[in-house]
């Protein structure tokens, strides 16, 4: 049968048909595309008594003076360093937990007295050195007293912290510790304002 030219030139009913099952034949080879993924987004837990603690719970002062020593943790567990802050106090003044926990020690260390709480999973408070423990095992509440600042770290009381063994830093978590305040400034960058001269 004779094709003309004029046919092979003009698309007609026949190149629809062509066309489509050209489009069905590479479409049986190529793979589909994945689909895309979805993400999930988590749905917000309702808070419940039944909810965990936080890891290391606010803590209370032990004592009413001033943090005269800080944390220093540098050289490791067993280095020198200071694993705990201390904290102004006379001799005799009364100590009080910085939290509610279980005394898990009380006694002896190196000739002075030692307490230590367990105020959460796997956190420990260690308050000395201590005299007279009014405690030496079981629960007490918050803010109980348990002794006396005794002799032998310099008119201080050590507090320190200890989270799963390590030791952190005590400051962070006092929740009535005295915050710094800035002076107020009496013009920008801290500058003394110039005197004005008194116009006669």
């Amino acid at each position: 049968m004779p094709v003309h030219r004029e046919s092979m030139t003009r698309p007609g009913r026949g190149w629809g048909w062509l066309v489509l099952a050209l489009l069905l034949t590479v479409g049986a080879v190529v793979p589909a595309a994945a689909p895309a993924a979805v993400v999930e987004r988590p749905v917000p837990r309702p808070t419940t008594g039944a909810d965990p603690p936080p890891r290391v719970p606010g803590l209370w002062m032990p004592v009413a003076g001033a943090v005269v020593r800080g944390f220093d943790g540098r050289a490791g567990p067993y280095g020198p360093g200071h694993r705990g802050i201390d904290i102004a106090a006379p001799m005799g003044e009364p100590v009080r937990t910085p939290a509610s926990g279980r005394v898990v020690f009380a006694g002896p260390v190196a000739g002075t007295i030692w307490v230590s709480l367990r105020v959460a999973p796997g956190v420990l408070v260690t308050l000395g050195p201590v005299l007279d423990p009014a405690v030496t095992a079981g629960q007490v509440r918050s803010r109980s007293p348990i002794g006396r600042v005794g002799p032998g770290h310099g008119a201080t009381l050590h507090l320190g912290v200890r989270v799963d063994g390590v030791y952190v830093d005590p400051l962070p978590y006092l929740l009535d510790r005295p915050r710094a305040r800035l002076a107020p400034l009496l013009s920008p960058g801290g500058l003394p304002a110039p005197e004005r001269a008194h116009q006669s």
